[in-house]
């Protein structure tokens, strides 16, 4: 981490200089975004920096419990209504997954961008670019700057950080696990982070009606016997007869867990015509990143997702993406694919 140093010094140096910070984290945010996006918050209120916090989607229920995650803002107004002299991108690989493409381009001003992240397939798309794919976490770089700065870190704020850091390994079981990230959780319960609070939060708090959704992703397990790929889907029939919002949170991480897969690809159907992938992998030899990329997603080698504009039709050999066009702001259309058979 000592090399990024400089780098916390440049971020410090443009902060100071601002007026008003504009902080984004991506749509559909997760642990680790709300964590870093809160944790750098702390930064700016401790420097009495004016802010305002954004993420293009609205924070899932089982996240609320954060402090001050009532502050982030998904009107698109406050993009473009007012002027930022810097703006900070957190935990997004580019601004497609951000959810901001289009709103960006129309922003006041010349802000200067500040992207900040984890991710391996990271487009560099800022003017000062802090990626550090052996961080555990965007929360864990976000750590960090705070302790290299010596700011004192409250509970809520190691809160928010541990919540990033232990959503991101799974709870410290899946790879992105690493003797700096145990380190720096190990920090964050000695400055009084509620870890009961978050796990009860995050890890246990799936509802009937949610397993029932999974009981019926279970049952459409497939696998591909030539590539050892395990593969299931969720529809937007299924959401709609249980009564669920279109989460299928943790599913993945959950299918991870099957012994000698060589990668799990779960395919969620969303109302908006859109159909989003999520991949695990726990093999060293497998980078589903390069999946991912493909189709115009990004992540890790071991955790990754991607987007496809389509729909799920049952046939008789198993399941299909029709009409598959890559969701991004270049459209590439993609011939149907073949889910299972």
């Amino acid at each position: 981490m000592k090399e990024f140093y400089p780098f916390f010094q440049k971020i410090k140096d443009e902060i100071a200089k601002a007026k008003s910070v504009l902080v984004i984290t991506h749509q559909n945010p997760d642990g680790d975004a709300l964590g870093s996006l809160l944790g750098l918050r702390h930064y700016l209120v401790h420097h009495r920096i004016a802010y305002q916090l954004f993420c293009a989607t609205t924070v899932p229920e089982y996240l609320k419990f954060l402090p001050h995650a009532e502050e982030i803002k998904t009107e698109t107004a406050v993009l473009t209504e007012q002027e930022y002299d810097v703006v900070i991108i957190l935990d997004s690989g580019d601004l497609e997954y951000a959810g901001v493409t289009e709103h960006f381009r129309h922003l006041k001003g010349l802000p200067i961008v500040i992207n900040i992240d984890h991710h391996s397939t990271n487009t560099h798309y800022g003017h000062l670019n802090v990626v550090n794919p052996q961080a555990s976490s965007t929360a864990e770089i976000i750590y960090n700057i705070l302790d290299y700065f010596r700011l004192p870190i409250p509970k809520e704020v190691a809160t928010a950080l541990l919540t990033g850091i232990l959503t991101d390994t799974g709870s410290f079981s899946n790879l992105s696990t690493t003797p700096s990230s145990m380190e720096v959780a190990s920090r964050l319960l000695a400055l009084g982070a509620k870890v009961r609070e978050i796990i009860d939060y995050t890890f246990h708090n799936k509802s009937l009606k949610q397993l029932q959704l999974w009981g019926r992703a279970l049952a459409r397990l497939k696998e591909d016997k030539e590539t050892g790929i395990i593969t299931t889907v969720l529809t937007k029939k299924d959401f709609d007869e249980l009564g669920l919002e279109e989460s299928s949170e943790g599913f993945a991480n959950f299918l991870n867990n099957v012994e000698k897969a060589k990668a799990i690809i779960v395919l969620t159907e969303k109302g908006d015509g859109v159909i989003k992938a999520s991949m695990r992998t726990t093999r060293p030899d497998v980078d589903v990143s390069k999946i991912a990329k493909y189709f115009g997603g990004g992540g890790h080698k071991k955790a990754a997702g991607f987007s496809l504009k389509g729909k799920l039709v049952e046939t008789e050999k198993g399941w299909r993406v029709v009409n598959a066009v890559k969701e991004s702001s270049n459209d590439d259309t993609v011939k149907d694919i073949n889910i299972q058979s």
